[in-house]
């Protein structure tokens, strides 16, 4: 190579260097940074809860922690305690007495849910939509045991009598609501819920109303 063609391939090789050096400045993250977009599971969590109200033959006052996690997209899966206090009225007809007999108890359980946010479909008022499928499990007490020596008729047409015995219930409800914001973490979620397993034994009478709270972390 003569002295005259070094001279413009120094040049161009300096120029290259010179380009890859401030690319590199401009690709290479500082130290001090933080990233855009921290992926940190606190931040997929909420937590909250309901209070759930329901009057007729069927009393029922709920009272139900939960917390739910973002797992695809805007699908959450949630878990729930459940504390109801229910009040049956004129469950049982006494065909001694000719009356009705009402009884009160308390109801424990939990439940395990699917939630899916309508925010990835809408960008206005809709977004805050939500569909909701959830099983619950839930057990009480009655004072009352089947017996064809019974002189009480369930609303169920078995016959009982006097007695302690426990009642576990699983249900099945779809539906859906929507989510009102307070802050940028807070929010009221509305539900209206239907028990697909809806028999004599349950505690529920469609359509189900609740109104929870959640606030993220």
């Amino acid at each position: 190579m003569t002295r005259k063609a070094l001279k413009p391939t120094l040049v161009l090789i300096l120029f290259f260097t010179l380009i890859s050096v401030s690319y590199a400045q401009d690709t290479i993250p500082s130290l001090l940074s933080k990233p855009r977009n921290p992926d940190n599971f606190w931040h997929r969590v909420a937590i909250g809860g309901n209070i759930g109200l329901q009057f007729g033959s069927t009393t029922s006052i709920t009272v139900s922690p939960e917390v739910r996690i973002r797992t695809i997209d805007q699908l959450y899966v949630g878990f729930r305690f459940i504390y109801q206090y229910l009040s049956f009225k004129n469950y049982f007809y006494d065909t001694v007495s000719g009356g009705y007999l009402s009884y009160k108890t308390n109801v424990f359980g939990g439940s395990v849910y699917l939630r899916y946010y309508m925010g990835s479909l809408f960008t206005n008022f809709l977004s805050n939509l939500f569909v909701h499928a959830e099983y619950e499990y839930i057990s009480y007490h009655r004072p009352f045991v089947q017996s064809d020596q019974g002189t009480l008729i369930g609303a169920d047409n078995y016959l009982y009598k006097n007695g302690k015995s426990v009642v576990a219930f699983n249900s099945l409800f779809l539906g859906g609501g929507y989510r009102q914001p307070i802050t940028k973490s807070v929010s009221l979620d509305l539900l209206i819920l239907f028990n697909i397993n809806d028999t004599y034994s349950s505690p529920y009478t469609n359509p189900i109303f609740r109104l929870g709270v959640s606030a993220g972390l």
